[in-house]
């Protein structure tokens, strides 16, 4: 565990050492630094401020986070701070590529700032309709993603489903849908539009419904996971032999385009890892799953073996480099866009 103190202690790392900034891999603004950059509603920034207080008195407890590559401990340090000012230190492992939070809240802590804070943070109170209409409409457009597959599938579930809106068009189909998510508060918008969703992981929604589907959708929910291993592990038990796994991401690559160059914008404290389609697949892959399709948009496409196999998969090659490059491609555009 990581006490209090080092979280301030990264607060303050800026002021306390005058040549501190200029060691920062991306330059002084990813030093450590307590106000939003971005620009946060009322109800946001209550949130904001209620998730720093735990997380300046030890309430939200930090931990150590090694690689999952198992390799080397040689870590580059990208950021000190994420988009809402909170202290969240980001590195990326020189072994293997993959970025990730080093530290990060604990398994605990992070069940408890899903269920109190996360939405309130991310989108403001009171959106919950808004959100479910939204997840339809994304819904829709997974539908005619997965058209061809479609014929296959009788049970669809989603982990980390929200307000369960992107089921809605599967069930539309005639899928029989499901979903979980650890965050409570719109689970309830869902389950108004008549959706079977519940509140914890993957084993709960197992237990509710008592049989394994065909289709599991993962979406933007694997880059906060703690234990990757266990976690896919899990996600496996949801699924048949020969059952898909869609997972969706943040990938690094579209900061370029979804978030204007803008690396501390995409920055934000619930994600734990960041991933490359190279380093998606990587896991994927190292977990367990045949990957069909990985994209550097960050769609991942996989199947649970019919008959799985442990096969340790090596840490790609030169994939730190790209994505050093990469991140510093970003950030030259962004000092560029924003000269004036």
């Amino acid at each position: 565990m990581v006490a209090g103190g080092a979280v301030r202690a990264l607060a303050v790392a800026a002021s306390a050492s005058p040549h501190y900034e200029a060691n920062m891999t991306l330059g002084h603004r990813f030093a450590a630094h307590d106000r939003a950059w971005l620009r946060l509603s009322p109800g946001q920034n209550e949130a904001r401020s209620r998730v720093l207080a735990k997380l300046h008195d030890g309430t939200y407890e930090l931990e150590a986070t090694p690689c999952f590559c198992g390799g080397p401990p040689r870590d580059l340090e990208i950021s000190l701070r994420d988009r809402y000012g909170l202290p969240v230190r980001t590195v990326l492992c020189e072994h293997c590529g993959l970025m990730r939070s080093d530290p990060r809240m604990t398994a605990a802590a992070a069940a408890r700032f899903y269920d109190e804070h996360y939405r309130d943070l991310y989108t403001g109170p009171g959106n919950g309709e808004a959100l479910y209409r939204s997840q339809v409409a994304r819904g829709r457009g997974l539908t005619q993603l997965l058209a061809k597959l479609l014929p296959q599938i009788e049970r669809v579930y989603e982990v980390g489903c929200g307000a369960g809106g992107l089921l809605a068009p599967f069930a539309e189909l005639g899928k029989q849908v499901a979903g979980v998510d650890l965050g409570g508060e719109y689970l309830e918008v869902g389950r108004g539009h008549g959706l079977a969703l519940v509140q914890g992981d993957a084993s709960a929604l197992l237990a509710a419904q008592g049989r394994t589907a065909d289709l599991v959708l993962l979406m933007h929910v694997f880059e906060h996971y703690h234990d990757l291993h266990a976690s896919a592990a899990e996600l496996a038990t949801l699924l048949d032999p020969g059952g898909v796994l869609l997972v969706e991401v943040p990938g690094i690559a579209t900061i370029g385009t979804h978030y204007r160059s803008d690396l501390l914008s995409y920055l934000q404290n619930a994600h734990n890892y960041h991933f490359t389609a190279t380093t998606l697949e990587f896991v994927l892959r190292r977990c367990g799953f045949d990957v069909l399709a990985c994209t550097e948009s960050g769609v991942a496409l996989c199947q649970k073996p019919e008959a799985p196999t442990a096969t340790m998969v090596p840490p790609p090659r030169g994939e730190a480099a790209r994505v050093l490059d990469m991140l510093r491609g970003f950030e030259a555009a962004f000092v560029r866009a924003n000269a004036a």
